[in-house]
């Protein structure tokens, strides 16, 4: 996992020198479609048929990466059904270019071995972690992302794509099911307990940073497409778990997910 956390941090890198270089390339090119030189006239550069506005549909499963405190938290581990829904705007700005933005429905089940203090319960923390936290949690995020064509999709029916840029992640819903390791019994579920350390907009809000890589199939008569992408998203912020909302818990994790998608550009 920890060598995974790592390749991902050196695709931001390598994600942001390429994008850097893209920009210097297309912004010496006279062929891309917005341009603001004030000196030349505005001529109708970029593909044949006229690159168009469109919308994004996408599909995937998810995996999970944590990183929280061992002292207070064991067994960390993400359920095999996690997945992740999007709906997005693909807008072109430049001959192999493009804005994204639009909401993504990110799904998640984890669980972990942790304490539990009941209300009423001494705060005397002796390290036993018998109580089982097992978490559900749906996320809308909305990510802003600029998208590299690596060659022109408007007369290659085959291309690679990059795509890097930043997320708005919102907690809308969460349920906890805490149970006890030793006799499998019910302790105590409910709603609503994880929040942001570093809130962005409101307590359930923060900030991310994604980066991916696709293939896209092509329809070079109209634009439209089908395409697989391997995704990966950062969370800025840590997420802060208090339990019961009487505090028995304060575990602060960190959730950064790997998504495999499929989707439809129409």
């Amino acid at each position: 996992m920890t060598f995974m956390i790592k390749m991902c941090r050196v695709l931001f890198a390598g994600m942001l020198i390429l994008m850097a270089a893209h920009v210097n390339a297309q912004s010496k090119s006279e062929s891309y479609l917005f341009h603001f030189n004030p000196f030349k006239p505005e001529t109708g550069g970029g593909p044949q048929h006229g690159r168009t506005v469109k919308v994004r549909f996408d599909a995937g499963l998810t995996s999970q990466f944590f990183a929280n405190d061992p002292h207070y938290t064991s067994g960390t581990k993400g359920d095999g059904t996690s997945y992740t829904l999007g709906l997005k705007i693909e807008m072109p700005v430049q001959q192999n270019a493009d804005i994204i933005v639009g909401p993504d429905l990110m799904h998640e089940n984890f669980d972990f071995d942790s304490y539990f203090f009941a209300p009423g319960y001494s705060f005397l923390y002796n390290g036993n972690l018998f109580y089982n936290h097992a978490i559900l949690m749906d996320e809308i995020q909305i990510p802003v992302l600029y998208k590299i064509n690596f060659s022109s999709e408007t007369r290659n029916i085959k291309n690679l794509y990059a795509t890097f840029g930043w997320i708005f992640r919102y907690i809308l819903y969460n349920n906890v099911l805490v149970t006890n390791v030793n006799s499998g019994k019910f302790v105590w579920e409910g709603q609503n307990d994880i929040t942001s350390a570093y809130p962005l907009i409101s307590p359930e809000g923060s900030g991310g940073i994604e980066a991916s890589l696709g293939y896209q199939h092509n329809t070079l008569r109209n634009g439209n497409a089908w395409f697989f992408e391997i995704e990966y998203r950062y969370g800025v912020s840590p997420l802060i778990y208090s339990g019961d909302q009487e505090g028995s818990n304060n575990v602060q994790f960190s959730l950064n997910t790997l998504s495999f998608k499929l989707g439809l550009r129409l």
